[in-house]
C-alpha cells in the first residue's frame, strides 16, 4: 500500500484564473523535484508529481510527465477549464496488481465515453507509438472537485504508469484519466439549472431556427453570474464546440433547487437576426455580426460553418484591409489628412520579402494620397507609412490605438462570461515586435487576428461618432470603455468609409445603393489555408448611421472583400429593408 497523500489547490473563482501562480509552485516542487536524479524517479513519485501539477493548474508540468503530453496539455486545461471547480483535491490511492509484462493498463474509453466526446475513442499517435510498452504500475486516486455552497463532486479514477523514452516512468495518458467515462474530445461542465433565453421581444430564441446561436444561448442558459455562487449544479458532458450536453448526459447532480429557473433576455432583434441568417445563404464559411453603434447591442449573429459554429464571434482571422480603419485613426492622429501624399508603390519590401497590392493596383497609385490609398486600398502605401516613421516610431502604437480608441486587447462580457474575442490568445493586436510586423500589421496581416464581432465594432465605432460602445448580449451588462476618437478624426473616418463606397474607385463602388450614406471598408487577407485553396478570407465593414446599425462579415476563403462578405451584407441590408 502507498500512503494516501492530499494535494490541494484553491481558486477564487474560475479553476484557470490561479493557474499561474499554482503552476509556478507546482513546477518547482512537483514534477522538476521528482525527476532530479534517477533513484528517486519511481512510477508512485512520477503518480504523485503527476497529481501535484495537475491539481495546481500546472497542466503543462503535468502533460510532461506522461507519454503525450501535447495532448494531455491541452486535455486538462479543456476540461478543467470548462469544469472550473473552485477548489481541486487529488488523492493518490493504493498501487494495484499488476501482471508480470501486462500492456498499457489505462482503461479505455468506455462506449458511453465515446458517444459522449461526440466520437468512437481513438488514441494518438504517440499514445499508440507506446501501445505496446508494459505497464510498470497502476495506481487509483480519487478527485474531489468543490464548487463552493458545500457543492462537492468525487469520484475515483486511475491510472497507469509505463516506460517512457527516456527510461523513466511516465503517466500512459487517456482522457480516461481524467475521468472514467471521458472521452477524447468532450468536455466536463457544472451547470446551475437552466435559465431560458428570449430575444429583444420577450419572446424565446428557438435555436432550431436560428442554429448559429446554439452556442450562445447554451452559455447563457447556463452562465453564473460573478460574485454568484449556486446552490444547485449539474455536472454533465458537453460538445466543446456548442456546450450542448451529450451522451451519456448527466453524472452528477449536486445541491437542491432553491428557486425556479430565470429568465435571460437578450438583444437579440429577431428581425435582424432572420435578415443575416438569409443573407449568408450561397457564401459558406460565412460569419456575420449586426450591432446597435449607439449602445453597444448585438442585434444579430450568424455562422454557417459547421468546423467553427460560433464563427461569427469565435474565428480569429487576419482582417485584412479592414484593419485599415484603425491604421488611418493612428496616421491621422500623427498629423496625417486626406490629402497627405503617400507613396502607393507597386511593392514594398519588408525583411527581404516583397509586399504587393491586389491585382487592379499591381502599378500602384502614381501621385496618390491617403484618400486614394484607403479607398483603393493600397497594401504598399500603408507598409510605406510604417517604415518611413509616419505612424511614428513606436512598435506598440497600432497595438495602443487599438485599445484606446477601439476597446480591444481586453476582455469583452457579452453576458456570457469574460472572454477575449476574436484571438486565439489574449490581444487581438499585439505590440509588434519590430519594425517588420509593425509594416505588416499597418494593413491588416502580421500578428493581428480578428472576428466579425469585433471588426463589426470597429465600424460601429466610428459610427458613434468615434465612441466605443462595447458589444452586448444581456442589457445590463458591464461594458469596457475607451476613449472617443477626436472628433476630427472621427469625421475624416467616416468620410473615407463612405466614399469606399460611393466615389470610384472605391472598392465598394457600384456594389451598393448610392446617396444613402452607407459607409464601409472591404478586406481580403491570407491565412494558413491560403497556400491551399489560393484564395484569401474576404471580409467587410459596413455601418449605416441613419438605421443606427454596423456590420462585419468574413467568409473563410472567400477572395476579396466585394466576392463574398459585401454581397452578404448588401442583402443584409436589403432584407430589412434599409436600401
Amino acid at each position: 500500500m502507498v500512503a494516501a497523500a492530499l494535494l490541494t489547490t484553491s481558486g477564487c473563482g474560475l479553476f484557470g484564473s490561479s493557474s499561474k501562480s499554482s503552476s509556478s509552485d507546482s513546477k518547482n516542487s512537483g514534477a522538476a523535484a521528482s525527476t532530479s536524479s534517477s533513484p528517486q524517479v519511481t512510477p508512485q513519485n512520477v503518480a504523485q508529481a503527476f497529481l501535484t501539477a495537475w491539481s495546481g493548474g500546472d497542466f503543462d508540468g503535468a502533460g510532461k510527465l506522461t507519454d503525450d503530453a501535447t495532448t494531455a496539455t491541452a486535455r486538462l486545461k479543456a476540461v478543467m477549464g470548462s469544469l472550473s471547480p473552485q477548489k481541486l483535491t487529488l488523492t493518490l490511492g493504493s498501487q494495484e496488481n499488476v501482471a508480470a509484462g501486462a500492456d498499457t493498463a489505462s482503461p479505455p474509453p468506455t462506449s458511453a465515453s465515446g458517444t459522449a466526446s461526440g466520437s468512437a475513442p481513438a488514441s494518438s499517435s504517440s499514445a499508440s507509438a507506446s501501445a505496446s510498452a508494459a505497464t510498470l504500475a497502476r495506481f487509483s486516486f480519487n478527485v474531489s472537485a468543490d464548487f463552493g455552497n458545500n457543492l462537492v463532486w468525487t469520484y475515483d479514477s486511475a491510472l497507469s504508469l509505463v516506460q517512457g523514452p527516456a527510461g523513466t516512468p511516465v503517466v500512459k495518458w487517456n482522457s480516461a484519466v481524467i475521468q472514467p467515462q471521458l472521452g477524447p474530445t468532450a468536455l466536463l461542465k457544472a451547470v446551475p439549472p437552466k435559465q431560458s433565453v428570449v430575444d429583444a421581444t420577450g419572446n424565446p430564441v428557438d435555436v432550431t431556427k436560428h442554429p448559429s446561436l446554439t452556442a450562445a444561448v447554451n452559455a447563457l442558459t447556463t452562465h453564473v453570474p460573478a460574485n454568484f455562487t449556486p446552490t444547485q449544479l449539474t455536472v454533465e458532458f458537453v460538445d466543446p464546440k456548442t456546450g450542448s450536453p451529450v451522451a451519456p448526459g448527466t453524472i452528477k447532480d449536486l445541491g437542491a433547487a432553491t428557486s425556479a429557473p430565470t429568465t435571460v433576455k437578450t438583444t437579440i432583434d429577431p428581425k435582424v437576426q432572420t435578415a443575416i441568417e438569409a443573407a449568408l445563404n450561397g457564401h459558406a464559411n460565412a460569419g456575420m455580426v449586426a450591432i446597435q453603434p449607439s449602445t453597444g447591442d448585438i442585434l444579430g449573429m450568424a455562422s454557417n460553418d459547421a468546423g467553427i459554429p460560433s464563427l461569427a464571434y469565435k474565428a480569429a482571422r487576419a482582417p485584412g484591409s479592414t484593419f485599415k480603419v484603425i491604421t488611418t485613426a493612428l496616421a491621422l492622429q500623427q498629423g496625417l489628412t486626406a490629402s497627405t501624399p503617400v507613396k502607393c508603390t507597386s511593392s514594398a519590401t519588408v525583411e527581404g520579402k516583397p509586399i504587393t497590392n491586389d491585382p487592379s493596383l499591381a502599378n500602384g497609385i502614381a501621385n496618390a494620397h491617403l484618400k486614394d490609398a484607403f479607398e483603393q486600398s493600397c497594401n504598399t502605401a500603408f507598409v510605406n507609412l510604417a517604415l518611413d516613421g509616419k505612424l511614428g516610431s513606436d512598435y506598440n502604437a497600432l497595438s495602443n490605438e487599438a485599445k484606446t480608441y477601439f476597446g480591444m486587447n481586453q476582455k469583452w462580457d457579452l453576458g456570457m462570461g469574460p472572454a477575449t474575442y476574436g484571438t486565439a490568445g489574449d490581444l487581438q493586436v499585439p505590440p509588434a515586435d519590430g519594425l517588420g510586423t509593425y509594416a505588416r500589421d499597418a494593413f491588416g496581416q502580421g500578428d493581428i487576428e480578428m472576428s466579425p464581432l469585433t471588426m463589426a465594432s470597429v465600424a460601429a465605432t466610428v459610427c458613434n461618432n468615434g465612441q466605443f460602445k462595447q458589444p452586448i448580449l444581456v442589457p445590463g451588462t458591464p461594458q469596457v470603455s475607451a476613449t472617443p476618437l477626436p472628433a476630427g478624426v472621427d469625421s475624416q473616418l467616416t468620410t473615407l468609409m463612405q466614399d469606399v463606397i460611393s466615389d470610384s474607385p472605391g472598392t465598394a463602388y457600384g456594389y451598393f445603393p448610392a446617396g444613402d450614406g452607407l459607409a464601409g471598408k472591404t478586406g481580403s487577407a491570407e491565412s494558413n489555408d491560403t497556400p491551399k485553396t489560393g484564395k484569401t478570407d474576404s471580409w467587410m465593414i459596413v455601418f449605416d448611421k441613419k438605421h443606427d446599425i454596423a456590420f462585419g462579415a468574413l467568409t473563410l476563403n472567400g477572395g476579396f472583400g466585394i466576392q463574398n462578405s459585401g454581397p452578404a451584407i448588401d442583402t443584409a441590408l436589403k432584407n430589412l429593408g434599409y436600401i
